[in-house]
């Protein structure tokens, strides 16, 4: 197990729940400032998102 899997299970959500999540939260981040005031919360859920679609 690693860190990533850790964080995901965390947010105890139910696994196909989890990039629903992630989508809602990256077009929070696209509505409020995009990626010049979320820019490394962007690329963080980009990657995290990566993870779940695999």
């Amino acid at each position: 197990m690693n860190d990533q899997q850790d964080i995901l299970r965390a947010l105890d959500l139910p696994e196909e729940a989890i990039p629903l999540f992630l989508a809602h939260v990256a077009q929070f981040c696209q509505d409020h400032g995009g990626q010049r005031r979320y820019g490394e919360l962007l690329a963080l859920l980009a990657r995290y998102q990566a993870a779940v679609d695999k």
